[in-house]
């Protein structure tokens, strides 16, 4: 009894096969699932684009929407408020003016 017996080693050998195709089987597993989620995430990617481009046309919409009511309360502005501020100022000038004669009939009286 010297020697180990051959089928001890066909033991060994068999477990270390054993285990080296699982090994091989648990890899092969996670590379397929790492394909799938990949394909997912393309997937996602791509939804997540169509969104970003959506929102994008909606923000160019509301800008344009922007723009045109500010031109809009610049015309307003123009045609309406600033001869109203004319008027205005003219009519300020014209009450300091007379102020200022009240001002100095009072004075000389």
């Amino acid at each position: 009894m010297d020697t180990i017996p051959p089928v001890f080693w066909m033991i060994i050998v068999s477990v270390l096969t054993v285990m080296t195709c699982l090994i091989l089987y648990y890899i092969a597993m996670l590379i397929k699932e790492t394909r799938t989620t990949v394909v997912d995430a393309r997937e996602t990617m791509k939804q997540a684009t169509k969104m970003l481009q959506q929102a994008e046309l909606i923000v160019n919409d509301v800008q344009s929407s922007i723009a045109s009511i500010r031109g809009t309360v610049e015309e307003v502005n123009q045609s309406i408020l600033a001869p109203i501020r004319k008027i205005a100022g003219g009519i300020l000038t014209a009450s300091a003016f007379l102020g200022g004669l009240k001002k100095k009939e009072q004075k000389t009286e």
